[in-house]
């Protein structure tokens, strides 16, 4: 059975649809509590005074292999409470059916910006399971904020990829096909498939795609629009990335450039095939003529395949997993903020003449 989100509506763009529990505050953007001018809208972990925000959401895993999952939660506190560092927070729980804890980890933000907390969650048996958020610190002292659960990472169905010869719809290629990249041609080891129904998508609506259109990265790239998972990232190359960080190319999640001119969510989808390459290491591959990532084998990103599919990687290769990056990715705040910065200066994410690879 193929690997679902876990979070219904974590980015709180539907208010609070999907979540139960006590003082619920997620009207808000995010500009309200860290004064950034940002209208992503987050959910508040300390509501009104006299209340202890709980945020809770049920979910059904069927899967009898207890595979683990891997939970991500973006926090950050607000600007009013940055005096409360190390005490401001929220714990986290997962619980079966009887109420037993099968995972938990305690979130204690320290800076005004967003940072990514995980928590790999073993589900020991087929269940109704539930994710528990809890408020720390002191009552009504305005604490901690949060934000999205993502997962995926993987590429759509009819995106062309180039090979050897030409360039050919992912769908169509098998392991041992060479494969250009960055680092010269190199044979495919292994493909997967993941299609998303759409009753999932409309349970989930974050398993949709980014959509890139046609030029939208700089330089006319890519050449034809381009789908890929919100967490797949994308190569981003620039004196910009460059002053940022230290290097000329970073590798960004594609939901991160989400608001730059001609990308964005697609929600129009009513089914969708993601598709996974694996190399002998990490790679960046040309997708529809513009840099991306392959499969970049870990632990964490394996949980965006089925248990089977992960299963078999781990008994076929169990020589690649753990794979280094092919480049530098930065934490998501500083993704973010690379986006934001490319917006305000109106760079694109890719400069080509400072590109020194064949397009």
């Amino acid at each position: 059975m193929p690997v679902t989100n876990l979070i219904v509506n974590g980015t709180f763009n539907a208010g609070s649809t999907g979540w139960s529990g006590v003082d619920l505050e997620t009207s808000y953007r995010e500009s309200a509590y860290l004064g950034n001018g940002s209208n992503n809208r987050v959910a508040e972990m300390d509501g009104r005074s006299g209340f202890t925000t709980v945020m809770e959401q049920s979910f059904v895993i069927t899967d009898p292999n207890a595979p683990t999952h891997t939970l991500s939660i973006d926090a950050a506190l607000r600007n009013a409470s940055l005096g409360q560092a190390g005490s401001e927070g929220f714990t986290v729980e997962v619980l079966n059916s009887t109420g037993v804890v099968v995972g938990a980890m305690t979130v204690l933000p320290t800076t005004n910006s967003f940072q990514s907390f995980t928590l790999d969650v073993t589900f020991p048996a087929p269940d109704t399971y539930t994710l528990r958020l809890t408020e720390l610190g002191p009552d009504n002292s305005l604490g901690a904020i949060i934000d999205n659960v993502e997962m995926l990472v993987c590429f759509c169905k009819g995106t062309l990829i180039r090979t050897a010869w030409d360039s050919r719809p992912i769908e169509t290629l098998r392991a041992g096909d060479m494969v250009a990249t960055f680092s010269g041609l190199k044979p495919l080891r292994w493909i997967g498939k993941r299609v998303i129904s759409v009753d999932e998508l409309v349970e989930d609506p974050k398993l949709s795609p980014v959509r890139i259109k046609a030029g939208a990265l700089g330089a006319g790239l890519p050449h034809k629009t381009l789908r890929v998972s919100r967490q797949h990232r994308m190569l981003a190359r620039s004196p910009l990335v460059e002053r940022m960080f230290g290097t000329p190319e970073v590798l960004v999640s594609a939901n991160k450039l989400v608001g730059l001119p001609g990308i964005s969510f697609d929600t129009s989808v009513k089914e969708i095939s993601y598709y996974h390459m694996l190399f002998d290491a990490h790679e960046i591959v040309w997708a529809n003529d513009t840099p991306s990532e392959s499969l970049l084998a870990t632990d964490r990103s394996l949980m965006a395949l089925s248990p089977a599919a992960r299963a078999e990687l781990r008994r076929r290769f169990p020589h690649l997993m753990n794979q280094h990056s092919a480049r530098m990715i930065p934490p998501l705040p500083k993704q973010k903020r690379l986006a934001e910065r490319m917006r305000k200066n109106r760079r694109p994410v890719i400069e080509m003449d400072a590109l020194p690879y064949a397009a």
